[in-house]
């Protein structure tokens, strides 16, 4: 899929919700990931975390009501990205919920008995103006990403990028080839990586011209220490409570 040219969106906003990682001390943290994305007009949650304690506990705090959620987006089918889902539609019936075609008829079904509508992905697409799926990408765990179209170019953000983070954000590119990668961020799964592969990552990073680098979740200490040195002050320190807009991506 090549997408069409979409006018910049410049009133965007990624909250981060759970993480195990925090940058807030009234936070708390959790195994597992999740974000609010405004975008275009559109609230989007991405990922639930996995625990729906904290997650309803951290939205409390940061003045996010469940009930004005547009759009849930699913990485993929791992409890650490699953488990507030509940939370989110019991406060909200009639939730969109976007997931892989791949996840198990068992949890598609669960979804629908609790009136989510959902949408089921298989190649890239667009699922609302200016926010896009990489599809369901094959791996050891198959898995999708979400791309925001922004003013400042694509913002990748995945849960745990299971499929490769590489293969993640060349594909994106393929998707907007228009955009130069703004920002690649969240789970990027390196956490049992040897220093030399996670060098190689960041180089492949830098060679397709990501800008920003966010690594959390299931990404690893010493990932983060690797990023942070490698791209400086282009390395955001991501963790729950932590606010991206595009003017902090120039």
């Amino acid at each position: 899929m090549q997408a069409n040219r979409q006018p910049s969106v410049k009133n965007s906003s990624i909250t981060i919700i759970c993480d195990n990682y925090a940058t807030r001390d009234d936070l708390e943290t959790s195994w597992g990931f999740s974000c609010l994305i405004k975008h275009g007009g559109k609230n989007i949650l991405f990922d639930t975390g996995g625990d729906g304690v904290v997650l309803s506990k951290n939205m409390a705090k940061l003045g996010i009501d469940p009930a004005s959620i547009d759009l849930l987006m699913i990485s993929h089918q791992h409890w650490d990205h699953t488990g507030g889902i509940y939370y989110v539609l019991n406060a909200k019936h009639n939730m969109p919920v976007c997931v892989p075609y791949s996840f198990s008829t068992r949890f598609k079904e669960d979804m629908k008995r609790y009136g989510a509508e959902l949408i089921e992905v298989k190649k890239a697409q667009e699922i609302s103006p200016g926010f896009y799926s990489t599809g369901d990408m094959k791996g050891l765990i198959r898995e999708q990403a979400a791309l925001l179209q922004s003013s400042v170019g694509t913002v990748v953000i995945t849960g745990c990028a299971h499929p490769g983070i590489v293969k993640i954000v060349k594909t994106a590119k393929t998707i907007l080839p228009d955009d130069d990668p703004a920002l690649a961020m969240g789970g990027f799964h390196l956490l049992h990586d040897a220093d030399n592969n996670i060098l190689k990552t960041i180089a492949h990073f830098k060679n397709m011209g990501v800008r920003y680098a966010a690594a959390s979740h299931c990404s690893g200490k010493r990932a983060r220490e690797l990023f942070a040195c490698e791209y400086g002050d282009h390395f955001i320190p991501l963790g729950v409570g932590t606010i991206i807009t595009p003017d902090k991506l120039q």
